[in-house]
């Protein structure tokens, strides 16, 4: 059964909601098409992986990928129990107050909480920048360690994962590239240059087909304060 890119197109058109979710209709069936011709690649928990080639696996797809690009990504308030170690510890190291110590504790939860949103705002980001672009958003995680895909000048796919910083994936995720042509990006270093790097991002090493899009650091720091300020319930 071969891909039915009009059939996908209607399938997302009518999961859309408005006018901006329209706008990645195209992202969502090129997504479609990547995992058609690379089906080792679709990333479905469970026995029951949708079928990009059937009407109903595409519903199922456009459904995760729009529920996914809907899904807010700011700060709540910390859900778990601390661990009342922790605050012995800085009490007794640092020479911090009990009161001190409680301040601290939810400080880091809600530290902890904000990185996470970090590397989900970041692809938000780079989306809202190269949606016009022959760029692809692999929205929704049914795409297995990827994130963006788009074809080269000689219509060869790239495949890249995005990363928030240049240590934040241990041996065994990052192990998932090994053997592929997947490529992967960093935002930024986690430790001072020893060989005279001037800063700590690392947008200048952005894939070729990235740069030209005005893709940087004050700008995506501009777009975060704008999301949170329309969606969190903070403000």
């Amino acid at each position: 059964m071969n891909f039915n890119h009009k059939l996908a197109e209607e399938i997302a058109i009518k999961e859309c909601t408005n006018i901006d979710e329209q706008s990645l209709v195209s992202s969502y069936v090129t997504v479609c098409s990547y995992i058609v011709q690379y089906p080792n690649k679709l990333s479905w928990r469970g026995s029951n992986k949708p079928n990009p080639c059937t009407e109903i696996g595409l519903k199922k797809l456009a459904k995760r990928y729009y529920e996914s690009y809907r899904r807010l990504d700011v700060p709540t308030e910390p859900q778990t129990v601390p661990d009342e170690m922790v605050s012995v510890i800085i009490n007794t190291v640092y020479g911090y107050s009990v009161e001190k110590c409680k301040d601290i504790k939810l400080e880091h939860q809600q530290s902890m909480i904000a990185e996470n949103c970090v590397g989900n705002l970041l692809e938000r980001y780079l989306e809202s920048r190269l949606r016009k672009s022959n760029w692809c958003w692999c929205c929704g995680e049914f795409v297995k360690a990827i994130d963006f895909i788009a074809k080269d000048e000689k219509g060869d796919w790239i495949a890249l994962q995005i990363k928030n910083r240049d240590n934040s994936e241990n041996s065994s995720s990052s192990a998932i590239r090994d053997g592929t042509s997947i490529q992967k990006w960093f935002r930024s270093f986690s430790k001072d240059s020893k060989n005279g790097r001037s800063t700590f991002t690392n947008w200048e090493n952005l894939p070729s087909l990235m740069q030209g899009y005005n893709l940087n650091e004050e700008n995506f720091r501009i777009f975060v304060i704008d999301y949170l300020k329309k969606y969190s319930k903070s403000f």
